[in-house]
């Protein structure tokens, strides 16, 4: 089969989907899925092809990896923010990155991050109290931020952990709206959007000079991660201080984002799915109790973190990844040109009904591990795949579980009216579809130890194998 021969999506005569990929990303893809598990998208002036088979993924992001690249957009939309680091380099940069970093994620090293864990999460609810509504997604995302930084440079952000996501938070904005116009324009145009990211990335840049300076001097704890992982060899250093902010911005921005919104994710589907979060305060109530929560404990919180990876599944932050052609490549049946961008949805594949049966069912149980042999491994990617997996998966898992055990050791969670029913596609990461206010209940008060399940549905149902539901493609 040619690509000229595979269903493409029906779009503007001249920018295709693109206006489409943008208003409603996952709406997008979920009609690309429908289409078959190779369709071709066209996004402007690229032709792109949506990819949603495990054995066609597992091409583009492990066996034959090194015939793709990280988009050149992306790297345009980002290279005044990041730099070259991990996230944005292809060849030889980015496997020198990979390579001083992956050490510091091994995981006798995360574990030695647990009491960091422990103690922001308690820092977060020293003030909550039974009858308090909470702004859960803004006290996760002040937890994660303060993890990070805490275990990159040894740093406490206090107070100033809402200023520093805000500053990630617009960059990625103003970046993501470059990306949805394939960064048309350059970056030293002196418009207003690349001013503000001038201005806002020279902060950020000098608060992380800051704190490496700090390091440099020997006043950071041997258990940082800037230790662990780039200690300098011989007297020498093994990064400059402008390589090592490009690493920090990318491990920073990844390591709070993505963990607080699985967080947000994860509280959404146990408020949505009483019975389940029956069992996590039991499992909680069982191992640990009353007492403050330590490393050995972890390995008693298995439920816990088979919700964690549920929730990972219907929710995966990262809801889309990208590659990009070096030559021709066949998948799925069919030669994709040199060129071409690649689409891979985490979003669609843990939703596909051919692996997960039931799959809008939140139902921690798959991941048990026979159940979880029988998945196919490209079908369930929500840390990615390939030589660019995800270093922080360990951490990640971790300090999902010990936030999640930590307040569940104190408060039942319910949704207010007007709280969000599921997510959202924004910038790079999926995000609730309106504010995450919870009720603080008590453990021992009945009445908020039941809830009633939240009857609004948490997402619309998509069959990704029936090629007759597609509804807007066309085979040319």
């Amino acid at each position: 089969m040619t690509s000229n021969s595979v269903p493409t999506l029906r779009g503007h005569p001249l920018w295709g989907s693109l206006m489409d990929f943008n208003r409603d990303s996952l709406s997008l893809i979920e009609s690309a899925a429908r289409c078959g598990d190779l369709v071709r998208i066209r996004f402007g002036p690229m032709q792109g092809y949506f990819v949603n088979h495990p054995d066609a993924v597992c091409k583009v992001l492990a066996a034959r990896s090194k015939s793709f690249r990280k988009p050149a957009v992306v790297k345009r939309a980002l290279s005044d923010i990041l730099g070259e680091n991990i996230f944005t380099s292809n060849g030889a940069a980015w496997k020198r990155s990979r390579q001083a970093l992956q050490p510091a994620f091994h995981l006798r090293h995360v574990e030695r991050y647990t009491q960091v864990m422990i103690e922001s999460i308690e820092r977060e609810m020293r003030d909550w109290r039974a009858g308090q509504v909470v702004d859960l997604e803004a006290a996760m995302i002040r937890v994660t931020m303060n993890i990070i930084v805490k275990t990159m440079f040894d740093a406490d952000l206090g107070s100033h952990a809402d200023e520093l996501t805000g500053v990630f938070t617009r960059l990625f904005h103003l970046a993501y709206k470059r990306m949805a116009f394939y960064a048309l324009l350059p970056n030293w145009l002196p418009t207003r959007a690349n001013r503000e990211v001038k201005r806002l990335a020279a902060e950020l840049r000098a608060l992380l000079r800051s704190y490496i300076a700090e390091w440099r001097a020997g006043r950071a704890g041997e258990a940082a991660l800037l230790n662990l992982a780039l200690a300098p060899a011989d007297g020498r250093p093994s990064m400059s201080d402008e390589q090592l902010i490009n690493e920090a911005i990318t491990i920073i921005g990844a390591g709070y984002e993505t963990t607080a919104y699985t967080l947000v994710f994860t509280w959404l589907a146990l408020m949505q799915n009483p019975p389940v979060a029956d069992r996590v305060y039991a499992e909680v109530a069982e191992s640990i109790g009353t007492r403050a929560l330590t490393l050995a404990d972890l390995p008693k919180l298995n439920y816990a973190e088979r919700v964690v990876k549920e929730a990972l599944r219907l929710y995966p932050s990262a809801w889309g990844l990208s590659r990009s052609t070096l030559e021709p490549v066949d998948i799925a049946g069919a030669t994709l040109p040199r060129n071409s961008m690649v689409l891979v949805s985490p979003w669609t594949l843990g939703r596909d009904a051919r692996w997960f049966p039931d799959p809008l069912r939140f139902d921690p149980d798959r991941h048990m591990p026979a159940l979880a042999a029988s998945i196919p491994h490209y079908a369930y990617i929500p840390f990615g795949g390939g030589g660019r997996t995800c270093l922080g998966i360990r951490f990640a898992l971790m300090e999902a579980v010990i936030v999640i055990a930590s307040i569940a050791q104190r408060f039942r969670l319910t949704p207010t009216p007007e709280s969000a029913t599921g997510p959202k596609s924004v910038a790079f990461t999926l995000r609730p579809n309106g504010p995450l206010r919870v009720n603080l209940w008590p453990l021992s008060d009945h009445a908020g130890a039941s809830p009633e399940a939240d009857p609004r549905p948490a997402a619309s149902a998509i069959n990704t194998s029936v090629l007759s539901l597609c509804p807007v493609h066309r085979v040319r």
